[in-house]
């Protein structure tokens, strides 16, 4: 009944792994800090204010190399690894060249490569989901109400100074419409669950 191997696997939380909980580089933020110019720069990675990881990056050729250590899932030993990643860069409309990386895994051009395994590959080889692939209906409604609430604040009674009245209105409705929405789905999902029992 929508268990693993139900043919439901990506609805249950905490299966896969998601694209949001592994490293990754993005070759846009690279550029935008200067880290493309052919000096060895060091990439660190924080969870929770502690460093999680880092690699050293470095142009060389038009290829982009990174150095890391890195251990393989169920491996004790840390071994150290040398990528070479393929650059492309094209155009932009108003002068100025955009780089994308070169997936070492597909060969398609990407912006992010996630550190997912001892590699750095798209999230395409690697079947990495987002996170929010696996939300429920209640779930989205949630989301949907936090960020109406961020944009009008929590209070529905005041407009934040700036806004036009009309923007406000609109974004109170919709709040309110968001809101009545997932009371609704609350309360079928409480009756579905009453009926199982």
């Amino acid at each position: 009944m929508g268990g693993p191997g139900s043919g439901q696997w990506y609805r249950w939380k905490g299966t896969r792994t998601t694209l949001e909980e592994v490293k990754r580089l993005d070759v846009r933020w690279l550029h935008r800090k200067g880290y493309l110019d052919g000096w060895p720069r060091l990439v660190t990675w924080h969870r929770r204010e502690q460093p999680n990881g880092s690699v050293s990056v470095a142009l060389v050729d038009g290829r982009l190399v990174v150095e890391y250590r890195s251990r393989r899932r169920g491996a004790e030993a840390w071994e150290d690894v040398r990528q070479v990643i393929s650059l492309d860069w094209t155009p932009c409309h108003y002068g100025s060249e955009r780089p994308w990386f070169q997936c070492p895994g597909c060969q398609r051009r990407v912006a992010v490569l996630c550190g997912y395994d001892t590699l750095f590959l798209c999230r395409h080889c690697y079947r990495l989901p987002y996170t929010s692939q696996y939300e429920t209906r209640l779930d989205r409604l949630y989301r949907k109400m936090r960020k109406l609430q961020d944009r009008i604040g929590d209070q529905y009674a005041r407009k934040p100074k700036g806004m036009h009245w009309r923007t406000w209105e609109r974004l109170r409705d919709e709040a309110l419409d968001a809101e009545m929405t997932r009371d609704l789905a609350m309360e079928a999902t409480f009756e579905r669950l009453m009926r199982r029992s």
